[in-house]
């Protein structure tokens, strides 16, 4: 098998991880979609009321429990000619990519059956997204073991991870407004982005390897999924702590579009708003990488998310639309969120070396699995909250809210976040991976091949 391109001092190419970074660009155009948009779709758009709208995030997601690790499992023991991860991009893409556009391609139907409808395809769109991104995931623990160029690979993935979210955040609507109504737009804004996520992996799958040596696979049990989480205590942490905040940014952008049409009056100063979280996040990415090396990554991590939540209190004390002071609270914020996007994809993948070593099984693709269920058990919760809290204030979709209505929307935007970020931040300080430790690690785990080679 081709390896990846490494150069002379021991990193993987620019190609090499230009080449995989690219496909979080597309995982993040649909994904973001759908957490940013898909519930104000559902409610302002094809007409599915609030709290059912929040019910069918929350079933889609329970699917997801079921779905993710299964999908790990089933990659940990693929063997192929293109590896055991690339397979699973190459005949993925298409479906994901056609559900999603189904999934906002709203079309005519008694109102009756629009809840099913936006159940059925949502739930096939899960489907899929894991099929394609729980091994895309674990190919970074398949492609390095040196924990600084996974660092390197993460933040380039993050970048573009953020540029899909970038893209999606201040293009999706003005693309919508340019059909004659918001059925049509969603409908052609879904297929446009439907056919660049689909393009953007075949390009990752044809740009890396999968190189890192991994233990004979033929006595793999089913039962080695719960052994593999549940006795990975780092594991463990970076996801529940991953969880509280990813829930915490799924509320947030949820009600932002809310916010704005409803408290604001100002519908389309939701995109400048997303832009200015998104860009700075972005841009913010190579500082987050250094405080990561000099400090740690759960340093890095909680010190963003903590400039988030202090962002959101600023936010609270604007009363009147003051485009200035929005713009600032909301770059503050994205400088914050930047971590969200990095910190767990640099955390996990060191956590796979020390799963191998405590049980002595390499399973990446189970944990990773594991990994995009609680990134999508956050994305239901938020969508669940929001829905029925939406529900609770009494709120009517397209109708002049009480001013009941109006505060509730503000509660549920900035202090249903504040409280998950706080408890995020306690969870992610007791994470005990540091770069000393992973490297003291991987060099037990090198000895120990090293070892039953020999004999």
């Amino acid at each position: 098998m081709k390896k990846n391109e490494v150069s002379k001092n021991g990193r993987l190419s620019l190609r090499t991880r230009l080449g995989f970074g690219v496909g979080d660009f597309g995982a993040n155009l649909v994904f973001q979609s759908t957490l940013i948009f898909l519930i104000f779709y559902f409610t302002d758009v094809f007409g599915i009321a609030a709290p059912i709208a929040g019910t069918i995030f929350l079933v889609a997601k329970a699917w997801d429990a079921v779905c993710d690790p299964v999908v790990g499992y089933c990659s940990d023991r693929t063997r192929t000619r293109w590896g055991k991860k690339r397979p699973y991009l190459l005949f993925g893409a298409i479906p994901l990519g056609v559900f999603f556009f189904l999934l906002f391609a709203s079309p005519p139907m008694p109102p009756a059956f629009k809840p099913y409808y936006g159940m059925i395809l949502f739930l096939l769109f899960c489907t899929f997204y894991a099929v394609v991104n729980v091994p895309y995931g674990a190919l970074a623990a398949s492609m390095t073991q040196d924990s600084h160029e996974r660092s390197r690979l993460s933040g380039v993935r993050t970048f573009f991870a953020l540029m899909g979210a970038l893209v999606v955040a201040g293009s999706m609507k003005p693309l919508v407004a340019l059909f004659p109504n918001q059925v049509i737009g969603f409908r052609m804004t879904a297929a446009i982005f439907g056919v660049v996520a689909v393009a953007v992996t075949y390009v990752t799958f044809f740009s890396v390897r999968e190189v890192v040596e991994e233990r004979d696979t033929e006595h793999y049990k089913l039962t080695d999924i719960m052994k593999t989480i549940f006795g990975n205590g780092p594991f463990l942490i970076v996801s529940l702590g991953t969880i509280l905040h990813l829930a915490a940014l799924g509320i947030l952008a949820a009600m932002v579009n809310y916010y704005f049409k409803y408290n604001m009056g100002r519908e389309a100063f939701a995109t400048v708003a997303f832009l200015c979280i998104f860009v700075p996040a972005a841009l913010a990415l190579p500082l987050w990488v250094a405080v990561s090396n000099k400090l740690s990554k759960k340093a890095a991590f909680n010190m963003g998310m903590g400039l988030l939540a202090v962002a959101l209190v600023i936010v609270y004390f604007i009363r009147d639309f003051n485009p200035v002071l929005i713009i600032v609270a909301f770059c503050l914020g994205g400088i914050g969120i930047s971590t969200s996007f990095l910190s767990p994809w640099a955390m996990v993948p060191d956590t796979v070396e020390y799963g191998e070593l405590k049980t002595g099984l390499r399973r990446e693709g189970i944990l990773y699995g594991t990994s995009f269920f609680g990134q999508k058990l956050a994305s239901a919760l938020a969508g669940f909250i929001a829905g029925q809290g939406l529900g609770i204030i009494g709120f009517e979709a397209n109708k002049i809210q009480s001013p009941e209505v109006l505060e509730g929307i503000r509660v549920l935007m900035i202090f249903a976040p504040i409280v998950l970020i706080v408890a995020g931040i306690i969870v992610i300080s007791f994470y005990p991976i540091s770069e000393k430790m992973h490297r003291d690690i991987v060099d037990k785990l090198q000895k120990g091949r090293e070892g039953s080679a020999a004999s």
